[in-house]
């Protein structure tokens, strides 16, 4: 399934290869910071960063996460496993 262009109203990032700016969608952690030790990847629904401490489940297989916003979604059946 390809992720949509907007979810409820929010624009996702584009499926086109190039990264969102690295930092949390929900909480707006800066996660490319020395300082900040926070584990993050990208929402596989939407297509921003997500810090451990906003995500909403990971795949155990990929280590892919989604974010608590889109726990629901279709593309994040496999995020099972919570933090």
């Amino acid at each position: 399934m390809k992720r949509p262009p907007l979810i409820n109203g929010l624009i996702t990032w584009p499926d086109d290869g190039t990264l969102p700016p690295h930092i949390c969608r929900l909480c707006d952690t800066d996660l490319d910071t020395d300082s900040e030790q926070l584990a993050s990847a990208i929402c596989v629904v939407c297509g921003y960063w997500v810090c451990e401490a906003c995500d909403g489940g990971t795949d155990p297989a990929t280590g892919d996460a989604v974010c608590d916003d889109h726990k629901g979604h279709p593309l994040a059946a496999n995020c099972t496993e919570y933090a």
